[in-house]
């Protein structure tokens, strides 16, 4: 998602996160699975931003007066983009690609309560699950009789906020309670072997007034392949308007890394633009990760498609693609001889993968890479 933000926050944010450490390596418990006879000669992963559904950017700078009903607007606009719908489309895609693992950011869950706790960053969280799109997508796989199991994802950004729900009959206003939680997931086919599932929250981050902050993370697990073991990292880097905060994020995702010597294949929203449309978008992160040895799947060695992945307008309504920007990434490192991308593209990005509603699946689209 792209967010247009007053330069003030950006400011805070540096000064924000000049102290930050970064969290501790956080261990999840997932089963063994039993090994693909399709990833026995080759990995397929793919990489896809689902989009929370609204651009939460108004509430980054709105007045504590005013929070409650931004909020409902913005609200409102998440519902209206019909996450349920769209995860039928995302599902559609994942099911024609078939990926080993797929690698999910901005895959939110949304909570309510009602009646709801009428004081910003209340004491009373909402438990409510009103849209789970994790859930959602898997839930629309298993439909097509493709199952997919969750097998690392962190939990970045968690905020609750009063939103306003109208008037009583005595001409108060009421509140209701919305909470947006943040996950960055990897997803693998049920039937593809994986082992010792990690997660981690950056420690650098954009400060809110409204609650704790705006978080990045990553989520990452080994997966065997033709015989060899992968590490596969997903994940999501701050936008380029809190370009300190992003670059931060990516020192600490390389630091994690800089010892890693099995081949590693690493995915996500970079929030860095190789295109150029708008030299705005472009940021020294990508330029880091080449530095880091790690090669672009997409344009290495030397392709010239353009491979654009965002943005579409905040209500996924617009009738042609406005992608202009490659902020998305498959990027590896390590391989083994003999180890080539053998295929790689981009989806979601057609006028024809829209919803009957006209909406787009996403305001990014998916990347698609096998090696082998």
């Amino acid at each position: 998602m792209r967010f247009r933000v007053h330069t003030a926050l950006v400011v805070l944010a540096i000064l924000a996160v000049a102290a930050c450490e970064s969290n501790p390596l956080q261990q999840v418990s997932a089963p063994m699975l039993s090994k693909s006879a399709a990833t026995a000669n080759g990995l397929t992963v793919m990489e896809y931003n689902v989009y929370y559904g609204a651009d939460y950017s108004p509430l980054l700078t709105a007045s504590p007066q005013d929070v409650p009903f931004v909020a409902a607007q913005t609200w409102a606009a998440a519902m209206a983009t019909d996450f349920p719908g769209r995860a039928g489309q995302i599902a559609a895609e994942i099911a024609a690609a078939r990926p080993d693992l797929v690698g999910l950011q901005e895959a939110a869950i949304y909570r309510f309560q009602h009646p709801g706790d009428a004081i910003v960053g209340g004491t009373i969280p909402a438990t409510d699950v009103v849209v789970d799109f994790v859930e959602l997508i898997r839930d629309s796989l298993a439909a097509r009789g493709i199952h997919y199991t969750v097998v690392a994802a962190d939990s970045t950004t968690d905020i609750e906020l009063p939103i306003f729900a109208g008037f009583d009959g005595g001409g108060s206003p009421t509140f209701d309670d919305v909470r947006l939680t943040d996950r960055d997931a990897l997803l693998a086919r049920a039937d593809v072997q994986v082992a010792n599932p990690a997660h981690a929250v950056y420690g650098a981050y954009i400060p809110l007034d409204l609650g704790p902050g705006v978080h990045e993370g990553w989520s990452g697990v080994d997966v065997t392949a033709g015989g060899r073991t992968y590490r596969v990292i997903s994940t999501h880097l701050e936008y380029q308007e809190a370009l300190p905060v992003q670059l931060l994020q990516a020192q600490e995702l390389l630091a994690t890394l800089s010892t890693e010597t099995r081949p590693t294949i690493l995915l996500g929203d970079f929030n860095s633009d190789a295109y150029g449309a708008d030299p705005t978008r472009a940021t020294p992160t990508l330029g880091m990760m080449r530095d880091a040895g790690f090669t672009d799947a997409w344009a290495d060695p030397g392709r010239q498609a353009p491979g654009l992945t965002c943005c579409q307008a905040s209500d996924l309504l617009n009738p042609f693609g406005a992608f202009d920007e490659r902020g998305d990434f498959v990027f590896s490192r390590n391989l083994p001889a003999g180890v080539h991308i053998v295929s790689r593209h981009i989806m979601g990005d057609h006028p024809g993968d829209r919803l009957p509603s006209g909406l787009w699946p996403s305001d990014h689209a998916a990347i698609v890479v096998t090696f082998r």
